[in-house]
């Protein structure tokens, strides 16, 4: 039999106890401290098990007419139907009863309740004897439902503690609605980027083809400087800037004519000036987009040399961006042991024996001794 709070829950004037009040307040703070929707979810059911001295209960969200289980406590079992962890409402009318009157629905005793096939698999699976349906409403939006139990005995609920589930079902669906809100956005920011980085990635392979690169070099010394950058304990978070700055390392070349950029021969000095303007460009071009300008160190300083004999500042040892010292040991590897117009690729022993010999000249030393772990692993 399932009824609604006004003739079903015994009568109950008592005020929130001091107990409920302060376990309220520490579901409200816990709540607020996450934007993770599957952690709400699992504050939320384990809150309303404890509000009501419950030994189960489980919470479903609900979108677009289809049921998506959240959490539960206990936890459920590893052979739970994989049918259930997401169903059509339709397969749940008790359910489905909450949501469209946006009340609580009770079932006395379930055993003995009529019940869909779908319903008497969670009744009989997790041995459940007296169900809530609480609804998760949201501006006249059903958004989720509770469902809790007992496992023991038949339990009836006071007005009291229906109160105290409203309350706390509002402070779940706003944090429902915040988190599924924030976890849109993260989304939105992730396929933005994911459409700025492929952009960036056709921009190289632009770039690789205009100074007669057709190998892939950037994308490879992108990755491997990654991979280098990571070994090197360079915080997760730095990694995205680091593969940008990788991938766009020769994009102020846009600004050098094809006459000094592909000629044959060796540059003039007033051409070979031209040429080393290229990292200005780039740090012209970067620092103008918000986007962008994190990854300017290695645009603008993959020439720096850690003796000081680089360009385009002379930069000497630590002064040079941490990303571009990195980068600057992968690309020269990448370059050497890949085929160039102008010579055959060098072999792997060769390329290592000279970045050594280079080591604390041209190289940062921390990142070759890295380095060659690194391709010897």
């Amino acid at each position: 039999m399932e009824t609604t709070p006004s003739n079903t829950f015994t009568s109950h004037t008592d005020r929130i106890s001091a107990k409920e009040l302060s376990t309220l307040l520490k579901v409200s703070g816990s709540l607020a401290s996450t934007m993770d929707l599957a952690e709400v979810l699992r504050i939320s059911i384990e809150s309303a098990a404890e509000l009501l001295e419950l030994d189960t209960g489980a919470i479903y969200t609900l979108e677009n007419n289809t049921l998506y289980l959240g959490a539960t406590i206990p936890p459920l079992p590893t052979k739970f139907p994989d049918e259930l962890r997401f169903a059509d409402l339709n397969q749940h009318p008790h359910i489905r009863l909450a949501a469209v009157t946006r009340a609580p629905v009770y079932l006395e005793d379930a055993r003995k309740a009529q019940l869909s096939p779908a319903e008497k698999m969670i009744v009989d699976s997790r041995r459940l004897i007296s169900v809530l349906y609480f609804p998760l409403v949201l501006k006249e939006l059903v958004i989720g439902t509770f469902i809790l139990g007992t496992t023991q005995r038949i339990r009836k609920f006071s007005n009291e503690e229906i109160d105290l589930c409203h309350t706390l079902s509002y402070q779940v669906s706003l944090a429902m609605a915040n988190a599924q809100l924030y976890q849109k956005s993260q989304q939105a920011i992730q396929d933005l980027t994911r459409g700025y980085d492929d952009m960036l990635l056709a921009w190289s392979r632009v770039l690789d083809m205009r100074d007669h690169v057709t190998d892939e070099h950037t994308q490879r010394a992108a990755d491997l400087t990654v991979t280098l950058a990571r070994r090197m304990g360079v915080p997760e978070t730095e990694l995205g800037h680091i593969r940008r700055g990788a991938l766009l390392h020769d994009i102020g070349k846009m600004g050098i004519p094809d006459a000094i950029l592909q000629k044959p021969f060796t540059l003039t000095d007033e051409e070979l000036v031209v040429m080393q303007s290229h990292p200005v460009l780039a740090y012209w071009l970067l620092s103008q987009i918000s986007y962008l300008a994190p990854a300017v160190d290695i645009p603008y300083c993959h020439h720096e040399k850690w003796d000081g004999t680089g360009y385009p500042r002379g930069l000497k040892g630590e002064e040079i961006p941490l990303a571009a010292r990195i980068f600057a040991v992968v690309d020269v590897y990448d370059a050497l042991t890949s085929d160039r117009p102008y010579r055959p690729a060098w072999s792997k022993g060769k390329a290592t024996a000279y970045l050594q010999e280079q080591s604390g000249k041209h190289f940062y030393p921390e990142a070759v001794r890295a380095f060659l772990e690194l391709v010897a692993d």
